[in-house]
């Protein structure tokens, strides 16, 4: 071997030793045998750019797991449905793990199994990657389940891909007034609501799977929040089938009055595009577009906006939307008297924001095209009032046969690059 080689070689050794150590203080793998015991006191101690590696099992916790603050952490299990992490028997917290104010977080490979509350709640952190991930309550659907299975709020830059959420009280992947979402490639089935969008500003929603829940693919904007009015969510290329299960929410939450049977909802929020998506087999609706004025609920942020606009609705799928219509929530019930019980592919409840209407009363706002040879009503709340619906319905689809500009969602590719 001549001198150059051995040179080489001297350095590339002391280059894998140097790195050793490092590596080593870096990578924190927990054992079967301490993991209970162990976890919560790792994430305590956690140093920034760490990764905590979890064993294949099953581990029961009574107490929540947290980390506040710590930047660049990383939690990797065995895979969803390999490492299970339950909390069938919590006796103190109020979600299953919580993280707070996390900038660069990835959170990979593990189930969450009957936390008490919420399954896995991320909240004011940025650089958020979910990935291969499940939230599930094995009880089946019951009053005792959490509110949410996946649940980023208020963060910035969120990736959300190949998990899986069931039996949520409400809904199983919740993204809230967030900015920059990507949800990709999930699938919700049994919730309430399958996957559910609120306040959230720049996103989107695509190659998801949602069956099985009361509702399946929600896009809410609800007032006095600290982020209001969402904006430029596109949703494309899901699937909706049979979402035709059991809303089982108690009364008073804003998901107890979705009727069961309903394919997507769409309420109070600016700058959608869905289009793409497969929609079908739902008892009451494939797609509804309402105000929040229709919820009759009065709200305080003189800022907020309750009004849908720029809903672009085009090449869709949507197909076997066929009754009897929900009766087991108030919505259904009002749905089944006003419009005879017949089911509808699409249905608005046509109050507009002031000035988006021509003179004939056409919303500039609305454009659907496209969708196949779909049945469509729009109820006319705006024109007549709450107190007079069902007495100016109105089937002109073709009145909304148009299209709107495009708008760009590219704000969070920078960070997603080499994600």
């Amino acid at each position: 071997m001549n001198y150059h080689n051995i040179f080489l070689l001297t350095s590339l050794m002391g280059f894998i030793l140097s790195c050793t150590p490092k590596e080593r203080a870096d990578n924190q793998t927990l054992s079967s045998e301490n993991l209970v015991s162990e976890f919560q006191r790792r994430l305590i101690t956690a140093k920034a750019g760490e990764s905590i590696l979890l064993p294949e099992g099953t581990f029961e916790f009574k107490r929540s797991l947290s980390l506040n603050d710590t930047p660049d952490i990383s939690i990797k299990g065995a895979g969803k449905g390999k490492t299970i992490l339950s909390f069938k028997g919590q006796i103190e917290g109020a979600e299953g793990m919580l993280f707070k104010n996390v900038k660069g977080l990835t959170l990979e490979g593990f189930t969450v199994a009957d936390s008490k509350g919420d399954g896995i709640k991320i909240q004011g952190s940025t650089n958020v990657i979910m990935r291969d991930l499940e939230a599930t309550w094995t009880g089946g659907q019951t009053q005792n389940n959490g509110a949410y299975g996946l649940y980023p709020v208020s963060c910035t830059n969120v990736l959300m891909e190949g998990c899986e959420a069931s039996y949520a009280l409400d809904a199983g992947i919740y993204v809230g007034q967030s900015t920059n979402v990507i949800v990709r490639n999930n699938y919700v089935h049994h919730n309430v609501a399958g996957l559910e969008i609120e306040n959230t500003i720049s996103g989107e929603v695509y190659k998801n799977i949602a069956r099985n829940n009361a509702g399946g693919m929600l896009i809410f904007d609800m007032p006095d929040l600290p982020q209001l009015n969402g904006d430029r969510i596109k949703f494309y290329d899901n699937i909706m089938e049979n979402n035709n299960g059991d809303n089982f929410a108690p009364k008073g939450m804003v998901v107890s009055t979705i009727p069961p049977g309903s394919g997507m909802i769409l309420m109070a929020h600016s700058n959608i595009e869905v289009f793409n998506n497969i929609i079908r087999g739902h008892k009451t609706l494939g797609i509804a577009v309402n105000s929040w004025l229709s919820t009759g609920t009065p709200f305080e942020n003189e800022n907020y906006d309750p009004y849908c606009t720029n809903i672009h609705i085009h090449h869709n799928t949507i197909t076997e939307t066929k009754g009897p219509t929900d009766t087991t929530t108030e919505y259904g019930q009002l749905f089944t008297h006003v419009l005879g019980g017949k089911s509808y592919d699409l249905i608005i409840d046509g109050i507009y924001k002031p000035g988006t209407e021509m003179p004939d009363g056409t919303p500039t706002s609305y454009c659907f095209h496209d969708n196949g040879n779909i049945s469509f009503v729009n109820l006319n709340t705006g024109k007549g009032g709450m107190e007079n619906i069902g007495k100016y319905l109105d089937y002109d689809l073709e009145r909304f046969n148009c299209t709107l500009d495009k708008f760009d969602t590219s704000s969070h590719d920078a960070w997603l690059v080499s994600k």
